[in-house]
């Protein structure tokens, strides 16, 4: 079974209330009463502050990026295309705002279990929740760049100098969630005394030995991320996690948010919000570059396609014919359709929805997988793939970096095992999909010949002259549905993912120049001193962040 679990998509009311009670918070013994003052009423459990927690988090760096994701990111990644001109603005999303809303829960909950007499016994929840601020805090960076950090979510202390706080430089935001992670992986632990947040355990189900994989995995990629920016800090950090656990298994050790339920609790994962990514909208389509790199011509019956995640990530047109988008088009180039139309539930090759519609897009059924009533979605919200995993060791091996001896033979086994995991990850999850019903993925895909058809490729099969650039386009193919993440990997490695060769003028002036979010007006307004420090009072897309290469 796939380790990857649900939690509740709070409304407004629920986030305020969970603030309200990490601002509330104290201790007794055994953390009965977390949060209620020691002669006051209880507020919210530790377990509650937890889960709400875990709700911001899904809303910030997965779901809550959606929609700019599919009008934005995969143009500027080039993991897809758009046709015409989105009605959503550039802007931030909801990323900034739950991450803020989650920091002052996150602080005070760390803040009580290290002050609790009995400390040593809150280890591995203080260790859960320092993973979770480090991973919510470096990907909200990198939307951004520089923000505030060590000094904010601290109100609940009662200094007003809290309220308004200053940026922390995104170097310093990369080093503090670092060392965090690396506390975490070597503090956890399987002592029969340590308190759990029992069912409410969102994301691991308390399996202690897939957080550590987890935490130490995320600083093989931030460290990795950070590498070419400050190799004295993320040298020695990389050299370690390559030393322990990190997560393996293509299926059961991906980490990340799904339509399961678990106990305690209720499901609703923010249905609109995928359904939204999906939708005539985005106005996106399959383009030519992830296209180039899945199939060997561009014979529109699909006989060139190799690579078996093309048909789970896209679908033909109406003309049921494999077209796709020009990525860089000299002119707009129009197309039609309503190909994700909600109605293609009962039909999916339904003329009065595909009529029209000119070129691929992407797979129906990733947008309905689960948001059909009664279906169970297995298409998670990713936070980590072992694949990413793979192809993060394999660009260690072929650059010889961290004191780690350039060892190309062991770059290989760990690309080809990259692509092999990815393969069948998204083959496993798109089977296992219950609203899957055209074109339906057979986990025999999966299996040796097919996965050695894709390794021998010539567009994919590994040579030392190009393996650096060969592991960065497997990886950019595995981050389909995490495209801030590819983002993040365009910037870092000075634009080595995958790119259209034509028109790069064209991409340039659409795309190219959008190097991150601006933060949101409100923090001109109201934190005015410290937004000016950090951007010098201009606050441009155009302005690369510290991580850029």
């Amino acid at each position: 079974m796939l380790k990857y679990y649900n939690i509740k998509q709070w409304t407004g009311i629920i986030a305020l209330t969970v603030f309200v009670a990490a601002i509330l918070a104290s201790c007794t013994k055994n953390f009965q009463k977390e949060n209620a003052a020691y002669n006051g009423p209880v507020s919210a459990t530790l377990p509650q502050l937890y889960t709400g927690i875990g709700a911001n988090i899904d809303r910030t760096v997965n779901i809550g990026e959606d929609n700019a994701a599919a009008r934005w990111l995969y143009p500027i990644t080039q993991q897809g295309a758009v046709y015409a001109a989105s009605d959503f603005p550039f802007i931030q999303g909801v990323n900034w705002t739950n991450f803020y809303a989650n920091l002052p829960a996150m602080n005070q909950m760390l803040n009580t279990m290290q002050k609790s007499p009995d400390s040593a016994t809150y280890v591995n929840a203080e260790a859960m929740v320092k993973v979770l601020r480090a991973y919510q805090a470096i990907e909200v960076s990198n939307f951004y760049g520089d923000m505030p950090y060590s000094k904010a979510g601290k109100a609940f202390s009662g200094s007003t100098t809290d309220l308004t706080v200053p940026y922390d430089k995104q170097q310093a935001i990369y080093i503090s969630c670092l060392n965090d992670l690396t506390w975490a992986v070597n503090h956890f632990n399987t002592s029969g005394n340590q308190y759990s947040f029992g069912s409410g355990e969102f994301l691991l189900a308390n399996n202690i030995t897939q957080w550590i994989q987890f935490a130490n995995s995320l600083r093989l990629r931030y460290a990795l991320t950070m590498y070419d920016k400050d190799n004295v800090d993320a040298t020695p950090i990389i050299a370690d996690a390559m030393t322990k656990p990190l997560l393996t298994d293509p299926v059961t050790d991906v980490v990340g948010l799904s339509q399961a339920n678990i106990s305690g609790i209720s499901f609703d994962i923010d249905a609109a919000g995928r359904d939204a990514f999906f939708s005539s909208e985005s106005r996106a389509r399959m383009g030519t570059t992830m296209w180039n790199l899945m199939s060997n011509n561009n014979n529109t019956d699909g006989s060139g396609i190799f690579d078996p995640r093309c048909k789970i990530f896209f679908e033909v047109n109406g003309n049921n014919e494999w077209v796709p988008y020009p990525q860089n088009p000299v002119s707009p180039i129009s197309d039609g359709g309503d190909p994700y139309n909600k109605n293609r539930d009962a039909n999916w090759a339904d003329p009065k929805y595909r009529a029209g519609n000119l070129y691929s897009d992407y797979n129906y059924y990733l947008g309905r997988d689960g948001n059909i009533s009664g279906s169970t979605g297995a298409i998670p919200e990713i936070f980590m793939t072992p694949a990413e995993v793979h192809f993060l060791k394999a660009e260690v091996y072929a650059r010889g970096i961290a004191g780690i001896s350039q060892n190309t033979a062991t770059a290989k086994i760990e690309y080809e095992a990259g692509v092999t995991a990815s393969i069948i990850f998204w083959t496993t999850a798109a089977h296992n999909s219950s609203v899957w019903q055209v074109n339906k993925p057979d986990p025999a895909t999966a299996q040796d010949a097919t996965v050695k058809a894709v390794l021998t490729n010539s567009k994919v099969a590994f040579n030392a002259a190009n393996a650096v650039q060969l592991i960065y386009a497997q990886e950019w193919i595995d981050l389909f549905r995490q495209p801030w993440v590819a983002w993040t990997l365009l910037r870092r490695t000075g634009g080595a993912t995958p790119m259209d060769a034509s028109n790069p003028a064209g991409y340039q002036q659409n795309y190219g120049t959008l190097q991150r979010y601006q933060y949101p007006a409100d923090e001109k307004q109201f934190n005015s001193a410290n937004w000016k420090a950090a951007t010098g009072g201009s606050d441009l897309t155009s302005t690369k962040i510290w991580i850029t290469k």
